[in-house]
């Protein structure tokens, strides 16, 4: 745990021991049909997707940690990333960023439910995820994307919207990166409490504005 009051850090893990265990698993239902007896005549199409279920998020878990790390001493943020531990970074000057934005992005998640072919049917569930991002805008445009959705004028339009805001935030990332001021998102929390504790620690640590977009319907 830090205890240095000039050194503040935020580590995201997606669970890299069960990640581990998954990847294990994929490549096994790769690679034993092909070593062991009595497998021949199985299908390459179910080898394939066995292994696939196990081994993609698998590897998404694996490959999932990363560490933003604040040095006020220095002046500088440093993210990593990695496998298990940090092994790929980079550094940027503490002073580029302006604002501390909470986002509110809608997710939606495909699932199949029943127990025959008969019963079968695909189950959608939406939910919300609420992005803590440094940004290097005083005025983040991201005020203005929200609010296409707040002026939706019903389900369709919601909908279209949704869309439009999607491409839109893609299209923003991509201008910032290309001129050097790319945005930095800190975490993904799945509810609006942690996302709001998480910007107000670093908003503070770098005396920084914070816009919550998060409170918005």
């Amino acid at each position: 745990m830090n205890t240095d009051p000039d050194v503040l850090e935020f580590k995201n893990e997606r669970k890299p021991w069960v990640g581990l265990l998954l990847t294990v698993m994929g490549l096994a239902a790769l690679i034993l049909p092909r070593v062991v007896s009595g497998f021949e005549d199985l299908p390459l199409w179910v080898q394939l997707l066995t292994g696939a279920v196990c081994l993609v998020p698998g590897l998404w878990m694996l490959f999932g940690l990363s560490v933003h790390r604040f040095d006020r001493r220095r002046g500088t943020v440093t993210s990593a990333w990695g496998l298990l531990v940090p092994f790929k970074s980079s550094e940027r000057p503490m002073d580029e960023f302006k604002t501390v934005v909470i986002c509110k992005e809608r997710q939606t998640e495909s699932r199949k439910r029943g127990t025959s072919t008969a019963t079968v049917h695909n189950e959608t569930r939406t939910y919300f995820i609420y992005p803590v991002k440094l940004v290097c805008e005083e005025d983040p445009p991201e005020m203005d994307l929200v609010d296409l959705i707040e002026d939706s004028g019903g389900v369709v339009d919601a909908v279209k919207n949704l869309r439009e805001v999607g491409a839109k935030m893609h299209e923003l990332e991509k201008e910032r990166k290309a001129s050097g001021r790319a945005s930095l998102t800190l975490g993904k929390p799945s509810n609006h409490t942690s996302a709001l504790e998480m910007a107000q620690k670093v908003a503070g640590f770098l005396d920084l504005k914070l816009c919550d977009l998060g409170v918005r319907k």
